[in-house]
């Protein structure tokens, strides 16, 4: 009875998740900077990953029930120079207490450099260095072959000391491992959230909610991972359609109005990440984001929007992780990860 008390339970929140949560998408909400790969791993295969069932404590970002009792003393710490001025980073830490067992906890922040404060005039009022902030603790619990966990999320976001905004927000996760074969399936439901503080009455102050249902397959003979990510499904349509861009026109002269294909809609949705284990000390990453490749190309030229790649080297206690992810023909960016398990750094 104890656990299907639980699962009644979370049936019943998923249920109510969409109700409570106040979020859309196309550039409406707040806080969209908990959704940047805070670490190289997961930059690597995508940006987005909730199926990967590894030793690496940053996946709990991704789904809260790829937290493992074994990651005991696990620690990591990525560093992101971003565009510009604009520098984030994360620690991922996790730790097995003797009462109630194994918990993550972490924080990613983003600071977007000093810029100039003026007033409606433009005189010069000094300087100010905006940043966001998200501090979580996550906690799993293991039934046979599935594992569902639970992420408590507190976020802030700061432009001026009078303007600035914060919130609640909580993730739900499940995990799926087949008992016999390397094979799993997750379903995550993020950032559900209750604002605690607008940057003004009048501003809405929407959570990134989203739904994300992922697999991942290691081929039994050969050193390869494979990872499908599908994300926002809660919403048929996520493509930005620019009606300013490759307009035609008919005999008459009159514009031919553009129309979505299925492929449009259906295909953002998707992440294809994948993994060459080509030893236990050695990972390299490649994967494809269809929604990035389709929005941040260029009308005539996509360059390498959308791909990402990384290597992953270990050399006893420490784990480096580099990945590079390519947004538009401007460039790409680095992802810089260092992890350890702590109890071997101490040789216990």
């Amino acid at each position: 009875m104890y656990s299907l008390r639980k699962i009644v339970f979370i049936l019943l929140l998923i249920g109510l998740l969409p109700k409570i949560s106040f979020s859309q998408t196309g550039g409406k909400n707040s806080f969209e900077f908990i959704n940047l790969p805070g670490n190289a791993h997961v930059a690597g295969i995508g940006g987005m990953n909730i199926s990967t069932y590894d030793r690496d404590v940053n996946m709990v970002w991704q789904n809260p029930a790829l937290l493992r009792d074994t990651m005991n003393h696990f620690l990591s710490v990525s560093y992101i120079p971003f565009f510009a001025s604009v520098k984030g980073g994360s620690v991922s830490y996790s730790h097995k207490f003797k009462k109630v067992g194994t918990l993550a906890m972490g924080v990613q922040y983003i600071n977007y450099g000093s810029m100039t404060e003026r007033d409606e005039t433009g005189n010069d009022l000094g300087t100010f260095r905006p940043q966001d902030l998200a501090l979580m603790v996550a906690k799993s619990h293991t039934i046979g072959a599935f594992t569902l966990g639970g992420t408590l999320k507190y976020v802030s976001s700061s432009i001026i000391s009078t303007y600035n905004s914060s919130a609640l927000m909580m993730d739900a996760g499940g995990i799926f491992r087949h008992p016999i074969h390397d094979f799993t399936i997750g379903l995550a439901i993020k950032n559900v959230g209750l604002a605690l503080k607008k940057y003004n009455k009048d501003a809405p102050a929407r959570a990134p909610f989203d739904v994300q249902l992922g697999t991942t397959y290691k081929f039994e003979h050969i050193p390869f991972r494979l990872s499908l990510t599908a994300h926002h499904l809660y919403k048929y349509d996520i493509a930005y359609l620019d009606t300013t861009q490759n307009k035609k026109y008919d005999l008459d002269g009159k514009e031919i109005l553009q129309k979505k294909t299925v492929a449009d809609k259906v295909l953002p949705h998707f992440i294809i990440g994948s993994e060459f284990l080509l030893s236990k000390n050695l990972h390299v990453h490649f994967a494809y984001n269809f929604q990035r490749r389709l929005e941040m190309r260029l009308t005539n030229k996509a360059g390498g929007a959308g791909f990402s790649w990384g290597i992953m080297f270990r050399i006893k206690w420490l784990e480096f992780d580099f990945s590079r992810s390519t947004y538009s023909l401007a460039g790409g960016k680095n992802w810089v990860s260092l992890a350890m398990d702590v109890n071997r750094l101490f040789g216990k």
